[in-house]
């Protein structure tokens, strides 16, 4: 179903039509995660908290990327990256939280709250441009070819980011290798 789709959003054409399907690509991406999130929570009987919660983050980042294609001014697709990355930030917990039982590794009950937190205060500094030049120093909106990206310069702040992710990435790769070894 997706191949014949994405060959249709990139086959042949002049250039403007096939850069104004990418928001045709993301409206597609968003409707098919609320698809497979409807059809979770209607076929699954036992339903798991951190699936759920996979689920939604991958809803709601499909979503901002969709906004943010489709934005026509700068504080719209801020707007829209910061709903992107506040799904960006619970996707690497939730998945986290998802190996951990199917290793048959335990946790304490402050572990998830941390990592809550912690993504929490990840999504505030994301979340910044616009408001301040920590997460980017310079952010302007390019609207080209039929949608629109951010033309952003890092600021000092934006490696906090990269570290979640890496964190996040070890951590996972490091309780998965525990475990065959345990």
């Amino acid at each position: 179903f997706l191949l014949p789709l994405l060959m249709l959003l990139c086959g042949c054409g002049i250039v403007g039509d096939k850069t104004a399907s990418v928001s045709l690509f993301y409206g597609l991406n968003a409707i098919l995660s609320f698809l497979l999130l409807a059809s979770y929570l209607v076929l699954i009987k036992k339903k798991d908290f951190w699936f759920t919660v996979l689920y939604v983050a991958v809803l709601i980042v499909n979503i901002g990327y969709y906004l943010l294609s489709t934005a026509s001014v700068l504080d719209t697709a801020l707007w829209a990256n910061r709903i992107s990355y506040f799904g960006s930030v619970l996707l690497p917990m939730s998945i986290l939280m998802i190996i951990l039982p199917i290793i048959k590794q335990d946790y304490k009950k402050w572990l998830p709250i941390s990592l809550s937190v912690l993504a929490m205060v990840v999504f505030f500094i994301a979340a910044t441009p616009g408001f301040s030049d920590i997460y980017y120093k310079e952010v302007s909106l390019i609207v080209e070819d039929g949608f629109s990206r951010l033309d952003k310069v890092y600021g000092d702040w934006h490696f906090i980011y990269f570290v979640y992710l890496v964190g996040y990435f070890g951590s996972m790769i490091g309780v998965i290798i525990y475990s065959f070894c345990a």
